[in-house]
């Protein structure tokens, strides 16, 4: 069996951001200790996952690396391989992410490299691709200072082309705003992947959100960012099962950091925050991660779950969870209710934990319907853990997140 350390050494040297991660051995490595991360249900068994309902359950990545554009030193997987991974996994869905430098909009050259990025892929897929996978080209916007944001379906030339070079120069902000503006979603990619300590020097690296970890000055356009986002990567799967369980030993350590500063976060923002979950692949594996309740099978139908807030990460029975108020049905993940002072809990798997306002609440069997109090005259967060799964909230008393 490998040595344990060296396992962990090889899998955070090819941590998003870290250096030296281009070596062979490393990668191999890499695939072997991934080889051994959580594999959530899928076929029939994801489909049996949640009630029936008007939605589809829909299986997917919101982080995955491919090269080209990524560079072969960084990424040893191509289009090709990436395409038969996904299928191999049963998955539905994948969102690309190909790094991209910070403030890349203010360049000439830099902007056009990204245009030629995001067009290879989309022309590959349009032209070459057919298949059950739905591939979304994005990117992942790199700044070792402050962050890494992963950008999806909006639309990338639109934005360049309504943002002068100058413009974005003297208003960087603005590249993030129009690229929300043109339906383009911001995820927040490993908010708490912060340093730490161990014999090995790249895991010093911060490549947490900046907003969240510290309280240092922000430039304006990641505070656009951390005003516009509408996704933030909970689970993130190289982070859980290489950082947080062989070097920290609690594999929800960043999941459940996430979840918690959500927790608090909504009802401060009025906004919905949706987690979502990323592989966060370089190499030759790749999961579902990312479980939504989606009206279709296609881009839109994935983006406007997301909108919702109807999604869950790490297995789909968190995706289960409903919610009842004083006046009406049941309500699933991403839902709002009105009540009072409580409100009946029921979700299906085969161990629950029900929490409001990121405390426990209710531990109610498989499908028992559980009565758990809420705040009066204030805004509840709702949410479960189902088995290995974490669901989105369920607002209570959210005005905000009514009428969706």
């Amino acid at each position: 069996m490998l040595n344990r350390g060296l396992l962990a050494a090889a899998a955070l040297a090819l941590s998003p951001g870290a250096a030296g991660c281009a070596q062979s051995l490393d990668k191999t490595l890499m695939d072997l200790a991934m080889g051994s991360a959580y594999q959530p249900p899928s076929g029939p068994a994801l489909r049996a996952a949640v009630p029936p309902s008007r939605y589809l359950l829909l299986a997917g990545d919101f982080h995955c690396h491919v090269s080209p554009p990524d560079s072969d030193g960084h990424v040893s997987r191509g289009l090709d391989d990436t395409i038969e991974l996904a299928r191999r996994e049963r998955l539905d869905f994948v969102v690309l992410t190909p790094h991209i430098r910070r403030r890349f909009f203010q360049e000439p050259a830099l902007r056009e490299r990204a245009l030629g990025a995001h067009a290879y892929l989309r022309e590959r897929l349009a032209r070459e691709f057919t298949g059950p996978v739905l591939f979304v080209p994005g990117f992942e916007y790199t700044d070792g200072l402050y962050g890494h944001v992963g950008l999806s379906f909006g639309d990338l030339e639109g934005t360049l082309a309504a943002l002068p070079p100058g413009e974005a120069s003297e208003h960087p902000e603005r590249f993030f705003e129009k690229y929300v503006a043109s339906g383009g979603v911001l995820t927040v990619n490993h908010p708490f992947l912060e340093p730490v300590r161990s014999p090995f020097s790249f895991t010093g690296y911060d490549l947490s959100w900046r907003p969240f970890t510290s309280a240092e000055p922000l430039p304006p356009e990641i505070a656009a960012v951390d005003r516009a986002a509408q996704a933030y990567e909970a689970f993130n799967l190289n982070v859980a099962h290489l950082r947080d369980r062989l070097l920290l030993g609690d594999e929800d350590r960043s999941l459940e950091a996430t979840l918690a500063r959500l927790d608090r976060e909504i009802p401060r923002r009025q906004k919905r925050m949706a987690p979502v979950g990323g592989s966060d692949s370089h190499s030759y594996y790749l999961r579902a991660t990312t479980f939504v309740l989606a009206e279709s099978k296609t881009a839109r139908g994935v983006r406007d779950a997301v909108l919702a807030g109807r999604t869950c990460v790490r297995n789909p029975r968190a995706c289960s969870l409903q919610v009842r108020g004083d006046e009406g049905g049941w309500r699933g993940v991403g839902g709002a209710v009105r009540a009072r002072d409580s409100v009946a809990v029921r979700a299906a798997g085969e161990t629950l934990r029900v929490l409001v306002d990121g405390r426990a609440a209710a531990a109610p069997a498989s499908g028992e319907v559980a009565v758990v109090p809420v705040p009066p005259g204030r805004c509840a967060i709702v949410r479960a853990a189902v088995d290995e799964g974490f669901s989105a909230p369920i607002y209570v008393n959210c005005p905000f997140a009514e009428g969706g």
